[in-house]
């Protein structure tokens, strides 16, 4: 039953607006959910990524301002360019290690100009929107928050450095490194951009910008999906299900985090803490 329909002409005001309030509601969950099943598909074919850059942004454009179709653009295009970036632009490496003691490693380079581009994106967007820096969760740190930090700093690194390796071995075979210490500058390089704008754009602007449109639990879930299935890879030697799905839980976690404290700040630096050990396995990986 639409809005105009004779039905409704004939009804109270008030019912008139229910209905037209409720049909607004549909539209902007769909909105949402096209949006999450489109960046989840760019992540399965990650040669679809630019279309759907593309498609966004042609959406943003165009779309009237507060709408849903535009809020939905805003919300998938930082992870889009991140999925589009990791197709096209983004060095592939020979998977002997022979990177491994270049401190202006490529795969940094590369990921550094991709969080670059990434937050400067997510910046426009949200001066395009009226969205502020609190509601993507830019906020300062309360003391819990800093003490947890320094416990992650602490103990992640190094425990996933040991134990990553025999983890990892069912699906993605064995890992042997050939640690070199020059390597430990473009390591964290990678992994400050790496959990920064991974962060920025699933648990920032995917996650609050796509809540406006679908409720806050359908949003976190397929953040969490979309973050699970961009880790997909040809790399996998085994069933990459569970490292998926690992992932994604990962992703839902964080985004609980960022519910309940307002802020990016810890599950930025616990991401930045797993990925320094990842640029090890990455490029410093015999064989």
């Amino acid at each position: 039953m639409g809005v105009n329909s004779p039905a409704v002409r004939a009804a109270p005001w008030w019912l008139t607006w229910i209905v037209a309030k409720h049909q607004a509601s549909r539209l902007a969950a769909g909105a949402g959910l096209a949006a999450l099943v489109a960046l989840g598909l760019a992540a399965v074919f990650p040669a679809t990524a630019v279309f759907v850059v593309a498609g966004a942004t042609l959406a943003f454009v165009v779309a009237p301002a507060g709408s849903p179709a535009r809020w939905a653009a805003a919300a998938m295009l930082p992870v889009a360019l991140m999925l589009a970036w990791g197709a096209i632009v983004e060095p592939r490496l020979d998977g002997a290690g022979s990177q491994c003691a270049e401190a202006a490693s490529p795969l940094a380079l590369s990921r550094l100009g991709e969080a670059a581009a990434v937050i400067a994106l997510v910046a426009l967007l949200a001066r395009r929107l009226g969205s502020s820096a609190h509601e993507l969760g830019l906020r300062r740190p309360s003391p819990p928050e800093l003490v947890l930090a320094l416990v992650a700093v602490a103990t992640v690194p190094l425990a996933s450095l040991l134990l990553g390796p025999i983890l990892a071995e069912p699906f993605f075979g064995e890992i042997r490194l050939a640690l070199a210490p020059v390597a430990l500058l473009p390591a964290i390089a990678l992994a400050v951009a790496n959990g920064t704008m991974e962060e920025l754009a699933y648990r920032g602007a995917l996650l609050r910008w796509n809540a406006r449109l679908t409720g806050f639990t359908l949003a976190l879930l397929g953040q969490g999906l979309v973050f699970g299935l961009a880790h997909l890879g040809a790399d996998f030697v085994g069933s990459p299900l569970p490292v998926v799905a690992a992932v994604a839980v990962g992703g839902i976690v964080a985004g609980l985090v960022v519910r309940r404290t307002g802020s990016l700040f810890l599950p930025i630096v616990v991401h930045i803490c797993f990925d320094v050990p990842l640029y090890f396995a990455l490029v410093c990986r015999e064989g």
